[in-house]
């Protein structure tokens, strides 16, 4: 064990304590079975460092121990940084679309920030006369404009001042586009200004995608290449490995491979473990906290200590005597329920707690009014049964009274006839043959109000309103990629945040969506009755092709 190792756990069998260097590592391993988070915190704490991570779903906390800080943000406008901006705002490579690189190169010299980039390109795009230049600088204008308004709503801190052990950044609220600047600006200010500090990536298959430049690639390309020179590291956590970009993971000496089930993340594993004969069913059946780590030319099958758990405890989940969740029940649940209320965000959890419970009311509200209705209406039904039957009984009497006034004028007309007395017989009144007594039941009437949805294609959910409004989802169930094509048809570009504007639409009462081998979406209220509800609103600036 050198100086610049850490104790990473015991090896699997034996009990045997393992030892990692520090460098650059890489985990892998399904989301909340195998560990991740768990030995990430292990090994920081244990090495001293300070460590800077992200949460970027809702709901994630993963660690137990940490300090919460701000999102650092520094405005930049190199061309790299921008074009690996578009490229999350569209979804895919700027250089596929003709002349936009040159045309972010262009609009960056000399400028300082997004919005002056933004201005810049506008500029451009009046002057130049090149009818093709002008349509990439109006496209580059317009998908700043996807980021720039959603940039302006955050506070961001201009410092960046880290705690010993774990510092997280929420950026959970935030657009993926959004996340990647955060993360790109803390990235280079610790290169620039900081050593023996660890930079953990989160969901790196996202933010350090295969093929594709973002905003934190280039970043995290020089800090992995230059940063172990001043004890900088970057940790890459991905649910997978296939759709990281190989660049970063070239540089990480230590891999932690966990459990992985899906086939060919499998056979990329066993491709990672030096040749070792390793069954694919033992990657796909690991179980919690046990990893095969590769590091340097060693491969060995670990159970990673958790920070805080005493060794001989280790020891004995390495060799089989207790299970990895004996170690989860009894000392990560109570650390987890001792923590400090700050750093798991209960006024989130209390807030999310204070809506359901207000549901749970409303919905009991609803139950106790439908069973006064039901009662009320079996009350209803039997009046209505009594009032028939004393109907029924008055129309017997009324056809008895009618036939003897029958009989009684046919012996009068007789007995007249013959003295030449001429007798009138008024129009007889037709006799119903049986009388319905019927009683309006009351009626709940539950007012829906409805956001008006904005037709408008300067925006996702405005485009996917007017789909909506051109009754796209009226007859049948659409999925996720039938939307996708129809806004292709149409002339709008693909979004990855597609799904996110659907279920926008699901919220506001327009849609339903319902899970079959994926989900499927739905009109609830037809949009033709939406357009007779006035819960349409066309924008002014609505394109002349919608």
């Amino acid at each position: 064990m050198s100086e610049n190792s850490v104790l990473l756990g015991f090896e699997i069998g034996t009990g045997k304590p393992v030892y990692i260097p520090m460098h650059h590592l890489a985990v892998f391993g399904m989301t909340q079975l195998s560990g991740k988070t768990t030995t990430l915190e292990a090994l920081i704490s244990r090495a001293n460092y300070r460590a800077i991570a992200f949460i970027v779903k809702r709901g994630e906390t993963g660690f137990t121990n940490y300090k919460l800080i701000p999102p650092y943000y520094k405005p930049r406008a190199d061309w790299q940084f921008v074009e690996g901006l578009v490229n999350v705002a569209l979804g895919e490579k700027v250089k596929y679309e003709p002349g936009m690189r040159y045309g972010i190169i262009k609009v960056c010299k000399g400028r300082t920030n997004l919005r002056e980039i933004q201005q810049a390109a506008r500029q451009m795009a009046s002057k130049t006369k090149s009818r093709f230049m002008q349509s990439v600088y109006e496209k580059l204008a317009e998908y700043l404009d996807l980021v720039i308004p959603e940039l302006e709503k955050w506070t961001f801190s201009d410092k960046l001042e880290l705690h010993e052990g774990v510092n997280v950044m929420d950026l959970s609220e935030m657009p993926m586009e959004i996340q990647h600047l955060v993360i790109s600006s803390t990235i280079e200010y610790a290169f620039r200004n900081l050593d023996h500090v660890i930079v953990i990536i989160p969901e790196a298959w996202e933010t350090l995608p295969q093929g594709k430049m973002t905003a934190v690639k280039w970043v995290a390309q020089q800090f992995i290449r230059k940063g172990a020179a001043i004890g900088n590291y970057l940790w890459l956590d991905s649910q997978d490995i296939g759709g990281i970009d190989k660049t970063p993971l070239r540089q990480c000496d230590i891999w932690l491979m966990g459990r992985m089930k899906e086939a060919h993340e499998v056979e990329r594993v066993i491709k990672q473990l030096l040749g070792a004969k390793i069954k694919r069913e033992e990657i796909q059946t690991l179980p919690l906290g046990h990893f095969y780590a590769v590091f340097g030319n060693k491969v060995k099958k670990v159970y990673v200590l958790p920070s805080g758990v005493p060794e001989e405890i280790g020891v004995k989940v390495a060799k089989g005597e207790l299970s990895p969740e004996y170690v989860r029940d009894h000392f990560l649940k109570p650390r987890l329920e001792e923590v400090d209320t700050d750093l798991v965000y209960k006024e989130k959890w209390e807030e999310e707690k204070r809506k359901r419970e207000e549901l749970e009311k409303r919905v009991k509200e609803i139950e106790r009014i439908n069973k006064g209705l039901s009662e009320r209406i079996e009350e209803l039904e039997k009046i209505n049964k009594s009032l028939a039957e004393k109907a029924n009984k008055r129309l017997e009497k009324y056809k008895k009274d009618h036939e003897l006034v029958e009989n009684l004028r046919n012996i009068l007309s007789r007995l007249v006839s013959p003295i030449g007395i001429e007798t009138k017989v008024t129009q007889r009144a037709e006799v119903p043959s049986e009388v319905k007594v019927v009683t309006e039941q009351p009626t709940l009437t539950v007012e829906i109000r409805r956001k008006p949805l904005t037709l408008s294609s300067d925006d996702l959910v405005g485009r996917v309103a007017i789909i909506y409004a051109d009754g796209f989802f009226d007859e049948q169930e659409k999925t996720v990629s039938q939307v996708q094509k129809e806004m292709i048809r149409r002339g709008w570009s693909k979004d990855p945040r597609l799904a996110n504007a659907l279920n926008q639409l699901c919220l506001w009462g327009y849609l339903r969506k319902r899970r079959t081998d994926r989900w499927l979406y739905k009109a609830v209220i037809l949009s033709t009755e939406a357009k007779s509800k006035g819960l349409l609103k066309i924008e002014e600036k609505l394109d002349s092709s919608v």
